[in-house]
Parts: structure tokens; C-alpha cells; sequence
């Protein structure tokens, strides 16, 4: 049994084919089916190449592909036919013709290498190179070895034509651009492994390009959101560490913060200073995160020496013990998020009350419940709101953030649906909150929801059907 729930585990990690495999299967029939019209003239192997290779993701990406496949073409066959015109390779089985033969096939190689150098198609170098070679070497005996230049160049030119209609076919879909869709990131563009499908990558990017108004919504800061979805071409405003925030990736500035009352931050840091609990202040300032924590004797930086005892006296403050397990596990935090450019970590001991967004502490599970209880009995608790997870933790260890109690998700969520027009909202992830749930980030769930909201088959969208 054990086996077999390993087995399928892992093939629940592997993606169905997309829509790339199946053009591309497409694309081979059509390219033999022209053969065939032809009169089985030419030689299909290269229209099935250059059609496959031609297959891409993205519309734009395609015509790239075709445009300067056919320029690759163009400069091998001219090669070839050049060198067969000039007739410059010796016929005959004398030594010294192979030798000519193999220094002008070199020499002859490198022009066609060049030539694409020339037109900034370097990447079909060994493409050319080959066309050209598939001429030199193995035509220039024929009777009318031109014939399968011209060939060779109209099949490449057949094999990119069916590769644009191909990918320009599309089934009937209605475009749903009006309607802002969110998704959370962990455990729903993510799977617990913490790695998006590559199918999931090229539908959202596809679907984005095409119009779709997404965004994500996360508790994560937007260093780590630039860090984890760089691949994931976001347009819009994404809300992130739980609502506190609205920030513009690609001008990285902060558009809206909720920030903690300077008054409030002192009460939450001298609780925690009576408990012996180290954290983060988490700041926004001038478009900057800036995140603070204390200098204790610098061991922020190394290992705790004495590993036998639970509590480390901290020299300098009479009766202050700072708790061992959340420090190893802070310190572990730091060393692994200090490395990012779009973190900023200050060492101090004065006080941080101003533009405070939330404080982050990170321990054993059942002390941070512990600490959360006793949080909860403070006075204070009516203007904070408190989450956890256990993401960037080791085996039992828990996060806790703290917020201003106005910093919600669906208060900036409903700030970012006004500020974009939409009328309507969908959200996506694993709360029961959100309005749709995804229970498996495995095999590009979401994203599967997602487009049959996004572009449902609907034949009212027949107009739809031929588009780049």
C-alpha cells in the first residue's frame, strides 16, 4: 500500500500534455498531408522539423521562431548553392581532392556560422550549418543539385506556414477581461514543494498576455513574491503580507500600506521583550522593507555556542533570557532571506515604533501557541490581527505575523477591485473564504480553474476561433 500511495504521488506530479503536444501532432499530419498533395515531392522531414520547432507557448514567441527559421534556411541553402555554382569541391577519390574537399567545407562553415552572427539569429547557427552541409555534402554529384536547394527551402517555408495556422486555430471561447481574478501562492500556484508546473507558467502567462486581469494575494512579502514568481509576468498591483500592503512590481513601489499605530508597536515589543522572544520588524519606508531585529551580542550571525541549555542570558540586561529555540530559528530565517536585494536587514537596539507593518516571530509550534495565547489576553488585542504558517520552517516549527486590525485581505483586495474598474472578483485558494477552493496545486489545478472562468467554450466566441 505504502508503495503504491508513493507511486502515486509522484504521478500526480506529472502534468497531463498540453497544448503544445498536441499542435505539434497536428502540425506533423498536415505537414505529411501536404506532402502527399504535392505528389510525395520535396522531403517532409524538414517541414515536420521546422514546424515542430516553430510550435511555441506564445503567439509572438512563434513568429520569431518561423521568421528566423526561414532566414536560417535561406542562409544555408545560398551557401550551398554557392558553392555548388562556383563549383568549387573536386570531384574524383584522389587524396588531394578529399583534402580540398574538407578545408572548403570548413572554411565554407564558418561563413555560414558568421552570416547568422550578421543577422542576430546566432541561435540558428547549427541549423544553418547543417543545411548547408545536407546541400555541399550530399547534393553536389546530383544531375540538378539546385532542385533540392529550392526544395529544401520550400519545406522549411511549408513547415512554418502550418506551424502559424496551427497555433492560430483555437477552439470558440468567450474572453472574460472585465473580471479581476486573485489567487493565493502557497499550495495553490504552488505545490508543496513549493515548484509551479511548467504548464501552469505558460497558461497564466499566456492567459495574462491575452488580457486577463489577474493578480495574486499572499501573507509573503513582495521580495519574496518578485523572487518566486519571476517567471510569472504580472501585471497588475499584487496585495501582499496579508493585506497590508499593495505594491507595483514593476515599479516596485509601494501603491497603499496599512501600517501599526507607533503606540501599538511599543506594547506588542515590550510583551515580547518580557517573554524573551526575538522578532522581526517588519517596515515600509520610502519604498524600501526594511526589517529590524535586535543585536544580541551579534549571535544573530553565528551559532548559539552552548547548545544544553533552553535559555541564553543576554549580558547587559539584568534578569533577561532570550528563548534559545526561537533564536536558532530566527537566525536560520535571517541567514536564509538576507541574501535578497529587495531585503533590507538592520542590527539595533533603539526603539522601532514608525512604519511598522507586522512583527514576525517563529518557534516551536507549542510555544508559539502559547505565546498567542497569552498575546490574546492583552489589552491591546482588539487593534491587532494575528496569523500563522508554516512555510520556511523546519519540522514543528510555527510563524506568527502580527497586523493592525484594519490590514485585511478583502479590504485591499476591494481598495484594488475599485482602483482597476472591475465589477467582479474572483478569488482562488484554500481558506473556506476564498470563492474558489483549491484543494491540489498539483498538475496546474488553479490554473485549470481558472481558465474555464477566464475563456469558457462558448460558442458565441466563433469570432474568437482564428486569432494570433
Amino acid at each position: 500500500m505504502k508503495q503504491e500511495s508513493a507511486i502515486s504521488k509522484h504521478l500526480g506530479h506529472i502534468a497531463p500534455p498540453g497544448q503544445r503536444i498536441l499542435r505539434s501532432v497536428i502540425a506533423v499530419w498536415v505537414c505529411m498531408f501536404i506532402y502527399a498533395l504535392r505528389g510525395l515531392r520535396g522531403e517532409p522531414f524538414y517541414s515536420i522539423i521546422a514546424a515542430v520547432q516553430c510550435i511555441q507557448p506564445y503567439s509572438s514567441n512563434m513568429l520569431t521562431e518561423g521568421r528566423d527559421r526561414i532566414i536560417g534556411t535561406l542562409i544555408g541553402a545560398f551557401w550551398g548553392a554557392f558553392i555548388l555554382f562556383m563549383d568549387l569541391l573536386p570531384m574524383g577519390g584522389t587524396w588531394q581532392a578529399y583534402a580540398i574537399q574538407f578545408i572548403l567545407l570548413g572554411v565554407f562553415t564558418g561563413l555560414v556560422i558568421y552570416s547568422t552572427v550578421l543577422f542576430k539569429i546566432s541561435q540558428f547557427a547549427l541549423f544553418s550549418a547543417v543545411v548547408f552541409l545536407g546541400i555541399a555534402m550530399f547534393h553536389m554529384e546530383d544531375v540538378n543539385p539546385y532542385i533540392h536547394v529550392i526544395n529544401r527551402s520550400l519545406d522549411t517555408i511549408i513547415g512554418v506556414g502550418v506551424a502559424i495556422m496551427v497555433n492560430s486555430v483555437h477552439l470558440p471561447r468567450v474572453k472574460d477581461r472585465t473580471t479581476l481574478f486573485v489567487s493565493g501562492i502557497d499550495y495553490v500556484l504552488f505545490r508543496e514543494d513549493r515548484q509551479m508546473s511548467p504548464y501552469t507558467k505558460v497558461e497564466l502567462n499566456r492567459c495574462i498576455a491575452d488580457g486577463m486581469r489577474f493578480t495574486v494575494s499572499t501573507r509573503q512579502t513582495p521580495a519574496t513574491v518578485r523572487e518566486t514568481l519571476s517567471e510569472i509576468n504580472l501585471r497588475l498591483p499584487i496585495v501582499a503580507m496579508d493585506g497590508a500592503v499593495l505594491y507595483n512590481l514593476e515599479t516596485m513601489q509601494y501603491l497603499r500600506t496599512v501600517k501599526m499605530n507607533p503606540d501599538l508597536v511599543r506594547k506588542i515589543t515590550d510583551f515580547f521583550h518580557e517573554e524573551g522572544m526575538p522578532f522581526f520588524l517588519n517596515t515600509v519606508q520610502d519604498n524600501l522593507l526594511v526589517i529590524y531585529f535586535r543585536d544580541y551580542k551579534d549571535l544573530i550571525l553565528e551559532e548559539v555556542k552552548d547548545a544544553h541549555h533552553e535559555r541564553i542570558a543576554q549580558e547587559g540586561e539584568e534578569g533577561f533570557v532570550l528563548n534559545k529555540s526561537a533564536y536558532l530559528a530566527l537566525a536560520r530565517l535571517y541567514r536564509k532571506k538576507r541574501t535578497s536585494p529587495y531585503r533590507n536587514y538592520v542590527r539595533t537596539n533603539a526603539p522601532i515604533t514608525e512604519d511598522v507593518v507586522y512583527l514576525l516571530i517563529i518557534d516551536q509550534e507549542k510555544n508559539i501557541d502559547r505565546y498567542h495565547e497569552k498575546l490574546m489576553a492583552c489589552p491591546f488585542v482588539s487593534q491587532i490581527r494575528v496569523n500563522f504558517e508554516t512555510f520556511d520552517c523546519e519540522n514543528g516549527e510555527k510563524i506568527m505575523r502580527i497586523y493592525a486590525a484594519a490590514a485585511t485581505r478583502e479590504a485591499m483586495l476591494g481598495y484594488l477591485q475599485r482602483k482597476v474598474g472591475a465589477p467582479r472578483m474572483v478569488t482562488f485558494g484554500t481558506e473556506n473564504s476564498a470563492d474558489v477552493i483549491i484543494n491540489d496545486a498539483r498538475r496546474g489545478t488553479m490554473v485549470r480553474e481558472l481558465k474555464k472562468r477566464y475563456e469558457p467554450f462558448d460558442l458565441k466566441g466563433l469570432r474568437n476561433i482564428f486569432h494570433m
